[in-house]
């Protein structure tokens, strides 16, 4: 997904705890489905079963980066942004969408750690939808323009790392942050983030330059600012 489409598609930020002034853009729903109906998606994207599988998801990945093993109490939720990846069809007596795509951002907080982490969700023809990890932080980078930078970000990685402990062939993602958003650097929509590695005990950080080719494309340059 570009720039200008993520953009597009930000959703229901307003009442999630975002920038004042944003609304819901006005998707129309696909054929044969009842009005568009924020109100009621707003609910539904906040209900239990969402956030019980944002928190299935963040537990996940407290677990993968070693945090808060110890943790006995109460975890905290706090929702961020939400994407619309794909038009989400939700039609009134129905308990689940039933086609559409989405990632919800938020604060996984417990025992005083914060994280940044996304879920993806994918719509089952009105069962309850598929929860799919995604990286934590804040990428502007869909999931496929994540797995391009990385053939360009990880060997850069894991050459710092082998560097910190010799002999280290591991260089894990295990967290984004957009540094500069599009348009904050030139007109073309390029933007700029900095990922962080894991291998052999030690962190590394890697900056990662986003740069849309006119045609559709993406250029990807780690390790330097072009």
């Amino acid at each position: 997904m570009t720039p200008a489409r993520r953009t597009a598609y930000l959703l229901l930020t307003a009442c999630l705890a975002g920038p004042a002034g944003a609304q819901v853009p006005a998707t129309p729903p696909a054929s044969g489905s009842e009005a568009w109906q924020p109100s009621r998606l707003t609910a539904y994207l906040n209900g239990k079963d969402q956030i019980g599988e944002m928190y299935a998801i963040g537990r996940q990945w407290d677990k993968k980066l070693g945090l808060q093993q110890d943790c006995k109490g109460p975890y905290n939720i706090q929702p961020l942004s939400i994407f619309l990846l794909k038009p989400i069809d939700f039609p009134e007596g129905k308990a689940h969408p039933v086609s559409g795509g989405w990632q919800q951002r938020y604060i996984f907080e417990r025992c005083g750690k914060r994280m940044t982490y996304n879920t993806i969700f994918v719509a089952r023809n009105g069962d309850k939808p598929e929860a799919r990890p995604h990286f934590p932080g804040t990428t502007n980078a869909s999931m496929q323009q994540i797995g391009d930078a990385l053939k360009s970000a990880a060997p850069v990685a894991l050459a710092r790392l082998a560097k910190q402990r010799k002999g280290c062939k591991e260089a894990n993602l295990i967290n984004t942050r957009l540094t500069h958003a599009p348009h904050e650097v030139d007109k073309t929509g390029r933007w700029e983030e900095t990922w962080t590695f894991r291998g052999c005990g030690h962190d590394v950080d890697i900056p990662v330059t986003f740069t849309p080719d006119g045609k559709g494309g993406m250029q990807y340059a780690a390790g330097r600012t072009p």
